[in-house]
């Protein structure tokens, strides 16, 4: 999922394409034009077999983006910035800059997509049952019809119990509500999908011995199957990470206090002014007024020419506030250095509950914590 197509926004959403969607695109035309089609609609020319074979196929990914938009669209409704959907071959994903801090927000965001594949299957059988059986609206109303029953499928399918689908993520929102813990939802999800996924996988290796039409199915099932196992396996390996960090907020894992570096300085006298042994990697950058005015990291002092820095001006270096991510002393210290890793620059300024500069935070914060937890656990035991 490198290698994404760009297709524009939607509602203020980037929406991308891998090139295995393409290879499903025409899969999905030659099949519906040389096989369904002929058979369940007869009477049509073959260029008319094969707009509906492309029309069907278009408006089935076009359904997988409406389930996509849904997550994003509630996402950005609980104040969880989105880096943009990507379709490909199995389905889609919406990139979240970082996890939800409240088991009622991902109950939400999980539940809306197939609420909204739901929604368009409905939508697609009652167009079906509307248009005329005969002539073209007969055919169209055979790729509605269709599109409806699989958008059903999908609803249907997403809602099981069991990492990673939806399903699995509405599992996980219950428990963590009911338990006060995301960890161990998280770890009910996990354990439900890997038992789902070996049970498709084991389904599908017992049709693949029947040939034909059913013995491709069976490896369809295989391959979902072990698609549901390994991501399911993968959330139960990021589980421990969670339960280490359950709690734990950005006033715990930040640098309190680094220098701070005026912005009408320059590079070279902001460095003179430190200590020797000064080991922050990032400093808060105040204006005149001693307002918040940017960050200066370490990087970009190495970055730049040592025989400049008497020239250079720290705001001309410094990373402006407009690229910044700025996360509060009471956030949840996971879901912030998410969104942090996730931006511009690797760094992020914190600030007090009166807007005040209180230090700065980057992902090894997570690390730092988690292995100071552990290590209490070890010693408790």
């Amino acid at each position: 999922m490198g290698r994404d197509i760009p297709l524009g926004r939607i509602a203020g959403v980037k929406v991308t394409m891998d090139l295995t969607v393409l290879l499903l695109v025409a899969f999905y035309t030659v099949a519906l034009a040389t096989n369904r089609f002929p058979i369940e609609a007869p009477g049509h020319t073959e260029t008319t077999y094969w707009i509906a074979g492309i029309g069907g196929a278009l408006l089935f990914f076009l359904s997988l983006l409406v389930h996509e938009l849904g997550h994003a669209l509630v996402a950005r409704d609980e104040g969880i910035g989105v880096r943009g959907i990507s379709l490909w071959l199995l389905g889609g994903v919406t990139k979240l800059e970082s996890s939800p801090t409240q088991a009622r927000s991902e109950f939400r965001i999980a539940v809306v997509g197939p609420l909204a594949s739901l929604a368009c299957g409905i939508v697609l059988l009652c167009g079906a049952y509307v248009l005329p059986p005969d002539g073209t609206a007969g055919l169209v109303g055979n790729v509605f019809e269709l599109l409806g029953r699989i958008n059903l499928l999908l609803a249907a399918f997403n809602l099981i119990p069991a990492a990673p689908l939806d399903g699995g993520t509405v599992l996980a929102s219950i428990v963590w509500k009911r338990t006060g813990s995301q960890a161990t939802g998280m770890k009910w999800s996990a354990w439900a999908g890997i038992l789902v996924g070996a049970g498709l996988a084991w389904w599908g290796l017992g049709m693949t011995g029947d040939g034909g039409a059913a013995s491709i199915n069976g490896w369809s099932l295989v391959l979902v199957g072990a698609f549901v196992l390994f991501a399911a396996w993968r959330s139960l390996r990021a589980q421990p990470l969670f339960a280490l960090l359950d709690g734990v907020t950005v006033a715990e894992g930040m640098v309190t206090d680094p220098p701070t570096a005026r912005s009408f300085d320059t590079v070279g006298g902001f460095l003179r002014g430190l200590d020797p042994s000064e080991t922050a990697q990032a400093y808060p950058v105040v204006d005149e007024r001693g307002h918040a005015a940017g960050l200066l990291t370490a990087t970009a002092i190495r970055a730049t020419d040592s025989t400049l820095w008497d020239q250079l001006r720290v705001d001309a270096l410094a990373y402006p506030l407009d690229r910044l991510t700025v996360v509060r002393t009471d956030d949840p210290l996971l879901p912030a250095v998410q969104r942090i890793d996730g931006g511009d620059v690797r760094e992020g300024l914190v600030v007090g509950p009166d807007g005040t500069v209180a230090g700065t935070i980057d992902a090894r914060a997570v690390y730092h914590i988690a292995e100071r937890r552990q290590l209490a656990v070890t010693r408790s035991d």
